[in-house]
């Protein structure tokens, strides 16, 4: 298997998609948006990885912080971009879920903002520690991006964006299609982390 793998690298990607998309075709449809639900397990399960990579990214700066290691720089930086680019993707699909469901893209729904504001500051952040020399520093800026995050969440009035609909579903089957579409696309980001570290030593 590992010889497979080796000889046809884009293979394992090429699974996880396959899988993804099994699950989304098998996925539930739920009472009120039908299968307009399809793209909500997209969203959540991208955002819920881009969230999840600031988190492990942060885990890292804050290791990097209190012991200056550089052999955690490296990881700490390609999560943190990862991370970046599910959450974007998962915004993305935010306003694809919302005109699917709603008719239309809210753009200053406050969740819609929130969300907006957590990718822009990950964004300079991750752009502007190349700016500092001290790996220590850098540490700290990677750090505060899931605090900040979380902060502008759990403050953010909640309008048209329902607060967990998959965690308060009573539907089991929504919950395990969810769980599924989030195990696959963090296997996904997961491969891209490791792929990029080797690659570039």
């Amino acid at each position: 298997m590992i010889d497979l793998i080796q000889k046809k690298p884009w293979l394992p990607g090429l699974l996880l998609i396959a899988g993804a998309v099994l699950v989304l075709w098998l996925a539930p449809e739920e009472a009120t948006l039908g299968r307009g639900i399809r793209s909500v397990y997209v969203h959540v399960a991208l955002i819920w990885v881009g969230l999840a990579g600031f988190w492990a990214a942060g885990l890292l700066g804050a290791g990097l912080l209190v012991t200056g290691q550089a052999r955690l720089f490296p990881w700490m930086r390609t999560i943190g971009w990862v991370g970046v680019g599910f959450f974007a993707a998962g915004l993305a699909m935010s306003a694809v879920a919302s005109q699917v469901n709603w008719g239309a893209v809210f753009w200053q729904e406050p969740r819609m903002r929130s969300s907006t504001t957590s990718l822009a500051i990950a964004l300079i952040v991750l752009l502007a520690m190349d700016w500092f020399p001290w790996l220590r520093v850098r540490g700290g800026l990677v750090t505060a991006v899931p605090l900040i995050t979380y902060w502008l969440t759990t403050r953010t009035q909640l309008v048209l964006h329902p607060d967990n609909p998959i965690r308060t579903s009573e539907s089991v089957a929504i919950q395990a299609t969810f769980a599924g579409l989030f195990l696959l696309v963090g296997l996904a980001a997961g491969l891209l982390v490791w792929r990029s570290v080797k690659r570039n030593g």
